[in-house]
């Protein structure tokens, strides 16, 4: 079984989104809702092909979507070792729960904006817009369909 799923860039303009998450269900529930936003996407199975990606292809992700809880290697530390590769890479953790060891988690990791799952179509399409600008084909407007909330750390959640 391949570590990801393939893609085409030049069918669908604009730019590229790594969807990195260990569950199958998850990967696939956000990778369709980035696409209906109008973005590419590539979904990585584990942080280490998410990070032979970024380290493989160069300034090709432009934002790296990241299950924080992803075995072995977290998905913080992924955020750390992808933006090393490409500084240039923005990183929008997904975290699970309102329970300490989540916010413990979160916290070493302020300065990155988060969902909280199950991610909402509207919470994504708000990061996402707010974060890479409205694809060319994109099909909504975020700002109808989604909030953003700051959390007294400084750390938005949307």
């Amino acid at each position: 079984m391949p570590d990801h799923d393939e893609f085409d860039p030049a069918l669908t303009p604009g730019p590229l989104i790594l969807v990195v998450a260990d569950d199958l269900t998850h990967r696939s529930i956000v990778s369709r809702m980035v696409r209906t936003l109008g973005f590419p996407v590539r979904a990585c199975v584990n942080s280490r092909a998410a990070l032979r990606f970024v380290r493989g292809h160069p300034r090709e992700a432009r934002l790296l979507l990241a299950d924080l809880a992803l075995n072995g290697m977290d998905g913080g530390e992924l955020a750390e070792r992808a933006k090393d590769a490409d500084p240039s890479l923005q990183v929008v953790l997904m975290a699970a729960g309102e329970d300490a060891h989540v916010d413990d988690l979160l916290a070493g990791y302020r300065d990155l904006p988060y969902l909280r799952k199950p991610v909402s179509f509207g919470a994504l399409a708000e990061v996402l817009y707010d974060l890479l600008g409205m694809p060319a084909n994109a099909l909504t407007n975020p700002r109808s369909i989604g909030q953003t909330r700051r959390r007294g750390s400084g750390q938005r959640q949307v």
